[in-house]
């Protein structure tokens, strides 16, 4: 399904349009990554939902997939604890110590309630298409100013390279081929656009920024106002009069 990576990406190139990532741009310190202390909640809840979601998966079509990607994420919140440990990030606090901001918060409790109510497909959409995407466009960011600074070290951060872009695609495949006006297209796109905007928010909170709505990128996508029943038939009548 083209069209729904190309919406994906539309979705991502306006959160890299956002503070955190203008923010990291002017990083010349590591006292200007406090956001690792967020960045570990997202990393131990995210795989922690990725290990129920394949725990919960009865359908053979899902489950290898969802336990290749669960698997491969497994040890990335231990080794970014190894890194913030060698780094200095862990002189004042133990690990999860700091609060995770509520924007962090909102941000897992959706992928959390994906692993657990939402249907394999819309799971992949939201925890595979685009939570991925936004990792990899992270990572692609983050490591060449911690590169700047001498910070790269251990696997977690260059392990993402090597992943998040066949994370992102990871189980599409079992989607089918769905056109993006049909009313299952139309469920992945409104997926796409509540999971970006909570990732935006999320990202910019990190840097103690409040984020804009990310625009949507279906044409009805405007709130409309339905009225009860009565209240429909009173503003016709004034209408008409």
């Amino acid at each position: 399904m083209d069209w729904l990576l190309q919406h994906a990406e539309r979705y991502r190139s306006q959160i890299q349009s956002g503070p955190f990532f203008k923010k990291l741009a002017r990083v010349e310190h590591p006292t200007d990554l406090k956001w690792v202390h967020q960045l570990l909640h997202q990393s131990r809840e995210f795989t922690q939902a990725l290990c129920l979601r394949y725990s919960l998966c009865r359908d053979r079509r899902y489950q290898s997939i969802f336990a290749e990607h669960a698997f491969e994420e497994a040890d990335h919140p231990d080794q970014l604890i190894a890194w913030m440990d060698k780094h200095g990030f862990l002189a004042d606090a133990e690990p999860g110590s700091v609060p995770a901001t509520q924007e962090t918060i909102n941000s897992l409790a959706f992928c959390w309630r994906s692993a657990v109510h939402e249907p394999h497909d819309v799971q992949v959409i939201a925890l595979n298409v685009l939570s991925e995407g936004v990792a990899l466009d992270f990572y692609s960011a983050v490591i060449p100013v911690l590169g700047q600074m001498d910070l790269l070290s251990g696997r977690y951060w260059k392990v993402h390279r090597e992943v998040d872009e066949h994370h992102l695609q990871l189980g599409l495949d079992r989607c089918g081929d769905v056109a993006p006006d049909s009313a299952t297209g139309m469920r992945y796109q409104r997926v796409l656009c509540h999971a970006a905007n909570l990732y935006h928010q999320m990202l910019s909170s990190w840097v103690g920024e409040r984020a804009e709505p990310i625009a949507t990128l279906w044409p009805d996508a405007a709130p409309r106002l339905i009225l009860p029943a009565a209240r429909r038939v009173a503003a016709v009548q004034n209408t008409n009069s």
